[in-house]
């Protein structure tokens, strides 16, 4: 087998090997898929219990050098759901094309024998590449669904738009309560007493889910936690003062009192500028009936109906495709798939909001 870099970029074996050792690592972690699982849809509009989601039509990411795609907004109805379009490209600059290059020069002029082995090579070289494009509509997802687990709505705005149009825009219908500065001394037995209250309403709760810095502030700093944990862990109560405590022993005491399970939120993802995002937002304090809140659906993107000439096509994971092209303007490998989070049943998710509280 003789191969160019055209040929190797095109090639659907080579690829899919590619696609596979990116998944066989597991460097990355997809967080939405904790709580929800893909499913597809016929349709780009399908009926679903969200409250409101309106221009779902997600931003492309593409290189600074190239074309801006042609972006439409739409509102919907509540009771409708609609995929957004997701996309990005990666340009392959002039350095790693000419290591890739010689790579591949290697392999043609190895023996049969060694060819397996530098073939290897070329995988592994080029497996960061497709890191980023297999995984970049992922770290988006874990950020929308963060936002819509820890604040009942999601939105993204297209940064290099001067009008800041939003391209993505979603509100689920969730029960959200907001404590006042009243109960910050006693949070703790504010939450027992809406626990009990909510239900009969919503059934049992299995977590309680919140960030590092809420569980620290909220319930470890709330004086009537250091009065329960005084009466659980009397022979540790130096753990409370020095700062010790743990989720998990706060959970003991917690399910000591009829409350659901803490689950602290530390998701970090990386963002274009280098920058990390934490996924689930500061005060706020989400309660759960189910394990897994619904779905994330997924629709097979146009282009793969109607391919552009010259570009091979890869698929993975819900529907999404990856593809290699050559231009004028270089060789870029880009991504797109149409995916939304479907929370089944928003209305059972109670939200705190403690802004209010904290002042």
């Amino acid at each position: 087998m003789y191969l160019t870099v055209q040929t190797l970029l095109n090639d659907p074996e080579i690829v899919k090997a590619v696609i596979d050792r990116v998944q066989a690592l597991r460097l990355d972690t997809i967080f939405w898929k904790k709580h929800l699982d893909f499913e597809e849809t016929k349709s780009r509009v399908f009926k679903t219990y969200l409250g409101t989601v309106t221009g779902v039509t997600a931003g492309s990411v593409i290189d600074r050098n190239s074309n801006k795609p042609l972006r439409e907004r739409k509102s919907l109805g509540s009771g409708y759901g609609e995929v957004a379009y997701l996309g990005d490209r990666y340009q392959m600059d002039n350095d790693r094309l000419d290591m890739l290059q010689e790579l591949v020069t290697k392999f043609n002029n190895a023996r049969t024998t060694d060819q397996q082995r530098a073939l290897n090579d070329i995988i592994n070289y080029i497996t960061d590449d497709m890191r980023q494009v297999l995984l970049a509509p992922h770290k988006r997802m874990d950020i929308v669904d963060g936002d819509l687990r820890s604040d009942g709505k999601a939105s993204v705005k297209v940064d290099d738009n001067p009008q800041g149009i939003e391209m993505l825009d979603m509100e689920l219908p969730v029960h959200r309560l907001t404590p006042g500065t009243e109960d910050k001394e006693h949070f703790v037995k504010y939450i027992m007493d809406q626990i009990v209250e909510l239900r009969t309403k919503f059934s049992m709760f299995v977590s309680m889910e919140m960030s590092r810095k809420t569980f620290i502030n909220s319930i470890v700093g709330s004086k009537d936690f250091g009065e329960f944990y005084k009466q659980s862990f009397a022979q540790k109560e130096v753990q409370l003062s020095s700062g010790l405590m743990s989720s998990e022993m706060a959970t003991t005491i917690f399910q000591g009192l009829g409350l659901p399970p803490i689950v602290i939120n530390e998701d970090l993802v990386e963002l274009p500028d280098g920058t990390m995002k934490q996924v689930f937002k500061d005060n706020r304090i989400s309660l759960f009936t189910t394990a897994k809140q619904g779905k994330m659906r997924w629709h097979t993107p146009y282009e793969i109906t109607d391919p552009v000439p010259g570009k091979t096509y890869s698929r993975s994971d819900g529907g999404m495709y990856i593809s290699n092209v050559r231009t004028d303007e270089g060789r870029f490998m880009e991504y797109g798939c149409e995916w939304i989070p479907e929370y089944t049943n928003p209305n059972k998710i109670v939200i705190v909001d403690l802004d209010t509280m904290l002042g």
